[in-house]
């Protein structure tokens, strides 16, 4: 099958997105929750402002069992113009002692549907078993806990009906599809929505980004891509030191791809080039090298905002003019 990789000219501005010459706009903090690492974050507008709900590591907090490597809490961070953020003192989202995620809570995502606040995240039992979660909130302070909800992460939510189902595109090597009728049990389609491409940006996995867009020429998704080991020199020639040009990296980028509007398992274009790519310093050097993972997006005062975690460090934004 043979897809077009161009979007129609109502989604023009996927191409115009550029990174905030601010970036990037959240660093660790000393002395709290993201004392070593803030990154991934959900987005939403609320009361007039930018909220983002960020994972956060503080690695003098020891995780308990031997396969998790750190804790990830939730950190609200709010802003007045989408650009300077306020981190809060204390996470929204903290394992309990006697929680089963004791590797803490990752990579939110979060909607607003009808009258409330959708908030899809994952749970991390150990390496190895991170189970898809959902809260549901009417004022981003009480939560009414989903509990589990899909046997895998990265759940993006389509946050209006399509022929009386809720949609959700989820996992982290190739994309499913599950629905539901009420956002609190789902359905489990079988195929593949997104799969890897060999040769392409997400020759090794594709995972949801940010909640999907549902607009008058398709569904649209933000999705990250990994595109195995390729040579550093690739996307960082000039910004790093010659003898380490030759070293070979993952590399984490974001693209997208249009669903059908009536039709969410139909994929009707695909981009055959990341919109974002890791080639500035903060975007390669953190916790894991050459990686932009974009999970937020909102409209703004004018503007479109598309918040991403830099090398699981730090937080940054590329943006377009809303008209």
């Amino acid at each position: 099958m043979n897809l077009s990789t161009q979007l129609p000219s109502g989604l023009a501005w996927v191409g115009k997105l550029e990174k905030a010459g601010c970036n990037p706009i959240i660093r660790p903090q000393r002395g709290g929750p993201a004392a070593d690492a803030v990154f991934n974050p959900a987005a939403i507008v609320h009361n007039g402002r930018v909220g983002l709900l960020c994972r956060a590591i503080d690695f003098t907090r020891k995780p308990s069992g031997p396969d998790n490597w750190s804790v990830s809490t939730l950190v609200w961070a709010w802003s007045d113009d989408g650009f300077n953020f306020v981190l809060d003192d204390a996470p929204a989202f903290d394992p309990e002692p006697d929680s089963p995620y004791q590797g803490g809570f990752e990579d939110p995502r979060l909607v607003k549907a009808g009258d409330e606040y959708v908030l899809t995240f994952t749970g991390v039992r150990d390496f190895d078993r991170t189970p898809g979660l959902i809260a549901f909130s009417r004022d981003l302070k009480h939560w009414e806990w989903g509990g589990e909800v899909l046997p895998g992460r990265a759940i993006a939510i389509v946050n209006e009906k399509i022929d009386g189902w809720y949609y959700g595109y989820w996992g982290n090597s190739s994309v499913f599809l599950a629905r539901s009728r009420d956002l609190r049990s789902w359905e489990l389609l079988k195929e593949p929505a997104l799969r890897p491409r060999s040769g392409y940006f997400d020759e090794l996995l594709c995972e949801s980004a940010a909640p999907p867009l549902l607009t008058d020429d398709g569904i649209l998704l933000f999705y990250n891509g990994d595109r195995g080991r390729f040579p550093a020199r690739r996307f960082a020639r000039g910004v790093m030191p010659c003898y380490v040009h030759d070293i070979l990296w993952t590399c984490y980028s974001t693209g997208w791809a249009l669903f059908d509007r009536s039709d969410p398992a139909r994929l009707i274009a695909r981009s055959a080039e990341p919109v974002l790519v890791p080639d500035c310093l903060y975007e390669i050097f953190g916790i894991s090298f050459y990686t932009v993972f974009a999970q937020g997006y909102v409209e703004f005062k004018g503007r479109r905002f598309l918040y991403y975690g830099c090398a699981d460090m730090r937080i940054g934004v590329a943006t377009a003019a809303l008209s």
